[in-house]
């Protein structure tokens, strides 16, 4: 990527109506002078590498302030896939803010420049101005993005041409060191006023012999219009006839270029061109860094706020948020508030403040008692109108039956309306739609928690599948690598986890690598918005054996929702002691405590053993029993530390495999724990390598 490399001919003063001129001297900066916490990127729009921190030029606040949507989010970007559909999205997303912000932009500079130019030599440098932002930068200037997993996200300017050229129209610190110190680069709207005058300077010089007998007016003149002014603004100004000659050094660039304007590129990631810029482009054009950042309503407790596509609440003075507000009735759980109002605040008021994103997968399981989780199984007792979305048109009805849930959503913090995604069949077609499945007094007579019944769309636990691609496999979802897998290997499911709006997947697995070793981990298993993509990741295979992905005592399965196993009508333990303590003060007795016989895998045990009703209540509706929690110190495992005789102990909690249930006889004696859900964390770790 050849940055700009030329000295400034003059900077239009926007509003005072005159040119000033800039002559920078040559200054030998090293590469990446000035680059904080750098991070790499992929050359799609939006986040090219590399990247560098904000605040080494300018204020954080200014830019969360001003510029809101047009920071790309690696968060809401998938890193190993930029071709996936969430991935898509969050870059379709970017460049919907950043088209209008250039449309404006370019239109009032040359409108400022050029008064009176007739529309379609406007049309033409727009269409120009677009192409030198994809062939220079693929439209990237601002970026959230981490230096590894598990950082923070530092918002970042793109750094091209070894770190030298700055922002989306790539100023070089090397002709331009005290324009970039003075905020041409860091600021986008001042790096594109600086650094467009290049470009339009050649736009009006070039002569007729660089236009190739191009008749003046017809799309061939405005086209080598726009190849010379760009050879210039990539060559100097001497070099602005450059695209004339094929055996330039540089012709793949000027064609690249070519190419940029032709196809016009930038448009498939652009639905709507005539969206309204979501930001001050004249203020931010004219008046840079003094221009005042938005006021959004003030922060208090009992109140919903919108913070970007998030929606927030402040609990203490911490800033608890989910990812949309489409999830805003789960933050009920965390305060109290209004959810008919939602008042919008911006980055700046809440700098520096603590704040904790929630996974809807989570809170909202533990704020709606009986909501079912992703890729768990439901019964419903009567046919249901299946629609289009939550409110959408009605499809059909759907047959009361056993479905796989695909999604949820819950409205209304007080009624906690629950809502289902189900697959089922209307008129001989299988049919994706939704379902209302009932408020907090209704759900139990529409639909029910229940045995996985068929294939699922989405893998159950117990279910074997084969790799796609190679696949890394983690301790965690999105955690430390332990291994990759090769494609086409099979492996069995052992847990489905979810994550953000999108449901991306993460399965939890035991898999044997070539070293011999058998591990326990997770890998990912695609995204189901804005569209499937779980057949990129992993396929449905036929079980190669009989190991089982948990052991449960006879006449039960083990449920994946509740983290138990369970028959018709009984759940069975061992339970958390804070569920045995919830058991307790709900007044159901001496069975909160008591042990029972039965038989897991032929061998006599005892367990306690609770009706489904004493369960549910006590157990919770949680990712984990109550009492217990995800432990990345423990492959995700669910743990409980409690104390046992003034000994702190950790529990970890199942699923445990056959592998892992043989692993565990072998080495504890045969001892009758290792057939129960619940192991010492010691015993445990001790399989993990």
């Amino acid at each position: 990527m050849k940055t700009l490399a030329i000295r400034l001919l003059g900077v239009l003063a926007l509003g005072l109506g005159g040119l000033g001129s800039s002559h920078a001297a040559y200054n030998a900066t090293p590469d990446f002078w000035e680059c904080a916490n750098r991070v790499g990127g992929t050359f799609v729009h939006g986040r090219i590498p590399s990247g560098c921190d904000v605040a080494t030029f300018g204020p954080d606040s200014f830019v969360r302030g001003n510029y809101g949507g047009t920071v790309f989010n690696d968060a809401a970007y998938n890193t190993a896939n930029g071709s996936d559909p969430i991935s898509v999205a969050e870059r379709k997303r970017y460049m919907q803010e950043m088209y209008p912000v250039i449309r404006d932009a370019s239109q009032r500079y040359l409108n400022a420049r050029k008064p009176g130019v007739q529309e379609r030599e406007l049309q033409a440098f727009q269409r120009g101005v677009f192409a030198l932002l994809r062939q220079e930068s693929f439209w990237s200037h601002y970026r959230d993005a981490q230096t590894a997993t598990g950082q923070p996200f530092l918002l970042k300017m793109i750094r091209g041409d070894n770190g030298h050229g700055h922002g989306m129209m790539q100023v070089d610190d090397r002709y331009h060191f005290l324009p970039l110190q003075e905020g041409k680069g860091w600021n986008m709207m001042q790096n594109f006023s600086y650094a467009i005058d290049i470009y339009y300077d050649a736009w009006q010089k070039a002569p007729a012999s660089c236009l190739g007998g191009a008749i003046s007016g017809d799309d061939e003149y405005w086209r080598s219009r726009a190849r010379s002014a760009w050879s210039a603004y990539n060559g100097g100004p001497t070099r602005v006839c450059r695209w004339q000659n094929t055996a330039d050094a540089n012709v793949a660039k000027d064609n690249g270029y070519r190419d940029n304007y032709d196809l016009r590129r930038w448009l498939t990631d652009v639905a709507d061109l005539n969206k309204p810029a979501s930001i001050d482009v004249a203020c931010l054009m004219d008046n840079g860094a003094q221009c005042p950042q938005p006021v959004g309503a003030p922060l208090g407790p009992n109140r919903l706020m919108k913070l970007g596509n998030s929606a927030c609440v402040l609990v203490g003075e911490t800033l608890e948020c989910v990812d949309t507000v489409g999830d805003a009735s789960c933050l009920g759980g965390r305060s109290s508030f209004d959810e008919r109002v939602i008042a919008t605040i911006y980055a700046v008021q809440v700098t520096g403040r603590m704040r904790v994103d929630h996974n809807r997968h989570q809170i909202c399981r533990a704020f709606v008692p009986g909501l079912q989780s992703l890729g768990s199984a439901i019964t419903t007792l009567a046919p249901l109108a299946l629609r289009s979305s939550i409110d959408g048109m009605v499809l059909g009805q759907a047959p009361a039956g056993t479905y796989q849930v695909l999604d949820f959503a819950v409205s209304g913090v007080a009624a906690k309306q629950r809502f289902y995604r189900i697959r089922a069949t209307l008129n001989g077609v299988l049919t994706d739609g939704w379902i209302d499945a009932g408020a907090a007094a209704t759900h139990a007579s529409l639909a029910t928690a229940a045995a996985p019944s068929g294939a699922g769309a989405l893998p159950y636990p117990g279910d074997w599948v084969s790799v796609v691609p190679n696949l890394n496999m983690r301790a965690t979802p999105g955690g430390a690598l332990l291994v990759t897998i090769p494609a086409g290997r099979v492996v069995q499911i052992k847990e489905l986890f979810g994550t953000a709006s999108a449901n991306n997947l993460y399965y939890r697995i035991e898999y044997t690598h070539s070293d011999g070793v058998t591990r326990e981990g997770w890998i990912f298993g695609g995204n189901l918005y804005p569209s499937s993509t779980l057949a990129n990741w992993v396929l449905p295979a036929a079980a190669p054996s009989a190991q089982k992905h948990a052991h449960c005592p006879n006449g039960t399965r083990y449920d994946i929702h509740s983290r138990q196993c369970m028959s018709a009508s009984s759940v069975y333990g061992p339970f958390t002691a804070a569920a045995v303590q919830a058991c307790l003060d709900s007044g159901a007795g001496a069975v909160c405590t008591a042990n029972r016989a039965t038989v897991v895998d032929g061998v006599a045990l005892t367990l306690p053993i609770w009706s489904k009703a004493v369960a549910a209540q006590a157990v919770g509706n949680g990712d984990c029993p109550r009492g217990a929690a995800r432990s990345s110190a423990h492959r995700f495992h669910c743990v409980e530390n409690v104390s046992r005789d003034g000994v702190l102990q950790t529990d970890v909690y199942g699923p445990f495999s056959s592998a892992m249930v043989s692993a565990c006889l072998a080495s504890q004696g045969n001892a009758g724990f290792c057939r129960s859900n619940r192991w010492p964390a010691t015993v445990f770790l001790a399989q993990q390598p």
